[in-house]
Protein backbone atom coordinates (compact mmCIF):
# COMPACT_ATOMS: atom_id res chain seq x y z
CA UNK A 1 0.00 0.00 0.00
CA UNK A 2 2.51 2.26 0.78
CA UNK A 3 4.60 1.67 -2.20
CA UNK A 4 1.61 2.13 -4.73
CA UNK A 5 0.61 5.72 -2.83
CA UNK A 6 4.69 6.92 -3.07
CA UNK A 7 4.08 6.04 -6.98
CA UNK A 8 0.85 7.86 -6.95
CA UNK A 9 2.60 10.99 -5.88
CA UNK A 10 6.03 10.90 -7.74
CA UNK A 11 5.15 9.68 -10.95
CA UNK A 12 5.04 12.69 -13.63
CA UNK A 13 1.70 12.85 -14.52
CA UNK A 14 2.66 13.69 -18.45
CA UNK A 15 3.14 9.99 -18.94
CA UNK A 16 -0.24 9.33 -20.51
CA UNK A 17 -1.57 5.79 -20.74
CA UNK A 18 -2.20 4.92 -24.73
CA UNK A 19 -3.94 2.15 -25.72
CA UNK A 20 -2.16 -0.77 -28.03
CA UNK A 21 -3.23 -4.01 -28.94
CA UNK A 22 -2.95 -6.59 -27.26
CA UNK A 23 -0.12 -9.65 -27.59
CA UNK A 24 -0.84 -13.56 -27.71
CA UNK A 25 0.98 -14.98 -24.77
CA UNK A 26 2.32 -17.49 -26.93
CA UNK A 27 3.49 -14.75 -29.70
CA UNK A 28 5.13 -12.89 -26.66
CA UNK A 29 6.95 -16.47 -25.48
CA UNK A 30 8.00 -17.34 -28.79
CA UNK A 31 9.82 -13.81 -29.95
CA UNK A 32 11.83 -14.42 -26.53
CA UNK A 33 12.73 -17.78 -27.11
CA UNK A 34 13.80 -17.02 -30.51
CA UNK A 35 16.13 -14.11 -29.44
CA UNK A 36 18.11 -16.84 -27.83
CA UNK A 37 19.80 -17.05 -31.49
CA UNK A 38 22.02 -14.14 -30.31
CA UNK A 39 24.54 -15.90 -27.97
CA UNK A 40 24.59 -13.14 -25.62
CA UNK A 41 20.82 -13.41 -24.94
CA UNK A 42 20.98 -17.55 -24.45
CA UNK A 43 24.09 -16.16 -21.61
CA UNK A 44 22.13 -13.92 -20.06
CA UNK A 45 19.07 -16.89 -20.35
CA UNK A 46 21.06 -19.08 -18.91
CA UNK A 47 22.82 -17.18 -16.00
CA UNK A 48 19.13 -16.63 -14.79
CA UNK A 49 18.49 -20.05 -14.59
CA UNK A 50 21.49 -20.47 -12.15
CA UNK A 51 21.10 -17.66 -10.77
CA UNK A 52 17.49 -17.87 -9.54
CA UNK A 53 17.64 -20.88 -8.00
CA UNK A 54 20.71 -20.23 -6.17
CA UNK A 55 18.71 -17.67 -4.50
CA UNK A 56 16.15 -20.06 -3.68
CA UNK A 57 18.88 -22.12 -2.40
CA UNK A 58 19.92 -19.94 0.48
CA UNK A 59 16.51 -19.40 0.71
CA UNK A 60 15.88 -22.60 1.82
CA UNK A 61 18.36 -25.62 1.98
CA UNK A 62 21.06 -23.20 3.62
CA UNK A 63 18.71 -22.71 6.94
CA UNK A 64 17.78 -26.40 6.73
CA UNK A 65 21.68 -27.51 6.45
CA UNK A 66 22.13 -25.27 9.19
CA UNK A 67 19.63 -26.39 11.61
CA UNK A 68 19.42 -29.95 11.32
CA UNK A 69 23.18 -29.92 12.34
CA UNK A 70 22.68 -27.93 14.86
CA UNK A 71 20.07 -30.06 16.59
CA UNK A 72 21.10 -33.32 15.74
CA UNK A 73 25.19 -32.77 16.18
CA UNK A 74 25.48 -30.08 18.66
CA UNK A 75 22.10 -31.22 20.58
CA UNK A 76 20.42 -27.02 20.44
CA UNK A 77 17.18 -26.50 20.43
CA UNK A 78 15.48 -25.17 18.09
CA UNK A 79 15.22 -21.63 18.57
CA UNK A 80 18.99 -21.55 18.82
CA UNK A 81 19.38 -23.76 15.89
CA UNK A 82 17.11 -21.26 14.18
CA UNK A 83 19.40 -18.42 15.72
CA UNK A 84 22.66 -19.62 14.34
CA UNK A 85 20.91 -20.22 10.82
CA UNK A 86 19.66 -16.56 10.30
CA UNK A 87 23.44 -15.24 11.72
CA UNK A 88 24.72 -17.49 9.04
CA UNK A 89 22.03 -16.71 6.35
CA UNK A 90 22.54 -12.92 7.57
CA UNK A 91 26.05 -12.76 6.16
CA UNK A 92 24.82 -14.09 2.77
CA UNK A 93 22.15 -11.06 2.42
CA UNK A 94 24.74 -8.87 3.76
CA UNK A 95 27.25 -9.39 1.51
CA UNK A 96 24.65 -9.12 -1.60
CA UNK A 97 23.89 -5.68 0.01
CA UNK A 98 27.39 -4.46 -0.42
CA UNK A 99 28.04 -6.12 -3.00
CA UNK A 100 26.03 -5.19 -5.78
CA UNK A 101 27.53 -1.68 -6.02
CA UNK A 102 30.83 -3.37 -6.85
CA UNK A 103 29.40 -5.50 -9.77
CA UNK A 104 27.81 -2.40 -10.84
CA UNK A 105 31.05 -0.69 -11.29
CA UNK A 106 32.28 -3.50 -12.86
CA UNK A 107 29.71 -3.62 -15.53
CA UNK A 108 31.02 -0.19 -16.27
CA UNK A 109 34.92 -0.90 -17.12
CA UNK A 110 34.31 -4.51 -18.95
CA UNK A 111 32.38 -5.80 -21.15
CA UNK A 112 29.23 -7.35 -19.87
CA UNK A 113 29.98 -10.70 -20.92
CA UNK A 114 32.51 -10.68 -19.18
CA UNK A 115 31.41 -9.55 -15.91
CA UNK A 116 28.53 -12.13 -16.31
CA UNK A 117 31.01 -14.94 -16.53
CA UNK A 118 33.13 -13.37 -13.88
CA UNK A 119 30.10 -13.25 -11.36
CA UNK A 120 28.77 -16.92 -12.42
CA UNK A 121 32.44 -18.28 -11.50
CA UNK A 122 32.36 -16.88 -8.38
CA UNK A 123 29.04 -18.20 -7.62
CA UNK A 124 30.13 -22.03 -8.79
CA UNK A 125 33.22 -21.91 -6.54
CA UNK A 126 31.44 -20.68 -3.73
CA UNK A 127 28.84 -23.50 -4.05
CA UNK A 128 31.23 -26.01 -5.26
CA UNK A 129 33.15 -25.16 -2.26
CA UNK A 130 30.00 -26.67 0.01
CA UNK A 131 31.18 -29.84 -0.19
CA UNK A 132 34.29 -28.92 2.09
CA UNK A 133 32.29 -27.99 4.59
CA UNK A 134 32.15 -30.57 7.47
CA UNK A 135 30.73 -28.09 10.27
CA UNK A 136 28.05 -25.77 8.70
CA UNK A 137 28.62 -23.74 12.11
CA UNK A 138 31.72 -23.00 12.22
CA UNK A 139 34.09 -20.06 10.49
CA UNK A 140 34.42 -21.88 7.48
CA UNK A 141 30.80 -21.64 6.61
CA UNK A 142 30.97 -18.19 6.84
CA UNK A 143 33.29 -17.62 4.35
CA UNK A 144 31.12 -19.64 2.03
CA UNK A 145 28.45 -18.03 3.10
CA UNK A 146 30.23 -14.51 2.03
CA UNK A 147 30.95 -15.77 -1.56
CA UNK A 148 27.82 -17.34 -1.99
CA UNK A 149 26.01 -14.02 -1.40
CA UNK A 150 28.84 -12.07 -3.61
CA UNK A 151 28.37 -14.55 -6.65
CA UNK A 152 24.74 -14.79 -6.22
CA UNK A 153 23.43 -10.85 -6.28
CA UNK A 154 27.01 -10.58 -9.11
CA UNK A 155 24.98 -12.84 -11.48
CA UNK A 156 21.66 -11.39 -10.82
CA UNK A 157 22.60 -7.53 -11.22
CA UNK A 158 25.02 -8.39 -14.38
CA UNK A 159 22.37 -10.96 -16.29
CA UNK A 160 20.12 -7.83 -17.19
CA UNK A 161 22.40 -5.30 -18.41
CA UNK A 162 23.95 -8.30 -20.70
CA UNK A 163 20.56 -8.72 -22.46
CA UNK A 164 19.73 -5.31 -22.46
CA UNK A 165 22.20 -4.20 -24.74
CA UNK A 166 21.73 -7.48 -26.84
CA UNK A 167 18.05 -6.52 -27.69
CA UNK A 168 16.38 -3.20 -28.57
CA UNK A 169 13.79 -1.70 -26.91
CA UNK A 170 10.80 -3.32 -28.82
CA UNK A 171 11.67 -6.77 -27.65
CA UNK A 172 12.35 -6.14 -24.39
CA UNK A 173 9.20 -7.07 -22.52
CA UNK A 174 9.45 -10.66 -24.44
CA UNK A 175 12.93 -11.21 -23.97
CA UNK A 176 13.00 -10.09 -19.95
CA UNK A 177 10.10 -12.34 -19.40
CA UNK A 178 11.35 -15.04 -21.34
CA UNK A 179 14.61 -14.73 -18.86
CA UNK A 180 11.99 -14.52 -15.83
CA UNK A 181 10.58 -17.66 -17.15
CA UNK A 182 14.01 -18.97 -17.57
CA UNK A 183 14.47 -18.43 -13.74
CA UNK A 184 11.36 -19.71 -12.27
CA UNK A 185 12.21 -22.75 -14.44
CA UNK A 186 16.08 -22.82 -12.81
CA UNK A 187 14.00 -22.58 -9.23
CA UNK A 188 12.01 -25.70 -10.09
CA UNK A 189 14.34 -27.82 -11.48
CA UNK A 190 17.19 -27.38 -8.75
CA UNK A 191 15.17 -27.32 -6.10
CA UNK A 192 13.48 -30.20 -6.77
CA UNK A 193 16.35 -32.35 -7.50
CA UNK A 194 18.53 -30.18 -4.91
CA UNK A 195 15.99 -31.93 -2.40
CA UNK A 196 16.32 -35.34 -3.48
CA UNK A 197 19.60 -35.30 -3.33
CA UNK A 198 20.18 -33.50 -0.37
CA UNK A 199 18.16 -36.90 1.64
CA UNK A 200 19.59 -38.79 -1.11
CA UNK A 201 23.53 -38.28 -0.83
CA UNK A 202 24.42 -35.13 2.23
CA UNK A 203 23.44 -31.47 2.93
CA UNK A 204 25.54 -29.90 0.96
CA UNK A 205 24.15 -31.53 -2.55
CA UNK A 206 21.88 -28.95 -3.76
CA UNK A 207 24.68 -26.46 -3.67
CA UNK A 208 26.89 -28.78 -5.61
CA UNK A 209 24.34 -29.33 -8.31
CA UNK A 210 24.12 -25.84 -8.46
CA UNK A 211 27.85 -24.99 -8.35
CA UNK A 212 28.10 -27.52 -11.21
CA UNK A 213 25.27 -25.67 -13.50
CA UNK A 214 26.80 -22.74 -12.83
CA UNK A 215 29.98 -23.82 -13.93
CA UNK A 216 27.99 -25.05 -17.35
CA UNK A 217 27.43 -21.41 -17.38
CA UNK A 218 30.80 -20.57 -16.90
CA UNK A 219 31.90 -22.68 -19.42
CA UNK A 220 29.12 -21.60 -21.95
CA UNK A 221 30.56 -18.22 -21.43
CA UNK A 222 34.02 -18.67 -22.27
CA UNK A 223 32.95 -20.56 -25.64
CA UNK A 224 30.98 -17.85 -26.90
CA UNK A 225 32.29 -14.74 -25.28
CA UNK A 226 34.24 -13.42 -29.09
CA UNK A 227 30.52 -13.82 -30.58
CA UNK A 228 28.46 -11.26 -27.87
CA UNK A 229 28.17 -8.13 -30.45
CA UNK A 230 25.85 -5.50 -28.54
CA UNK A 231 22.88 -5.15 -30.90
CA UNK A 232 23.55 -2.05 -33.56
CA UNK A 233 20.20 -0.74 -32.05
CA UNK A 234 21.29 -0.18 -28.93
CA UNK A 235 24.26 1.39 -29.25
CA UNK A 236 23.13 3.83 -31.79
CA UNK A 237 20.24 4.81 -29.00
CA UNK A 238 22.75 4.79 -26.06
CA UNK A 239 25.39 6.72 -28.14
CA UNK A 240 21.74 9.57 -28.70
CA UNK A 241 21.13 9.51 -25.26
CA UNK A 242 17.91 7.80 -26.03
CA UNK A 243 16.61 4.15 -25.37
CA UNK A 244 15.89 1.72 -28.24
CA UNK A 245 13.40 2.13 -29.78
Amino acid sequence: MAGALALRFTLSPSWGVTETPRVPLTRLIGEGVRLARDPGVALSYAASFVARADLALVASFLSLWIVDYARSVRGMSATEALAKSGAIVGIAYTVIVVGAPLFGWLGDRMKRQHVVILAQAVAAAAYLSTLLVSDPLGPGMMLVAAFIGLGEIGVITTAGPLLAQQVPARYRGSSFGVQVLCGAIGIFVVSGVGGWLYDLWRPAAPFALSGACGLLVVLFGLAIRRRVVPHPEVVAAERAGEPAA
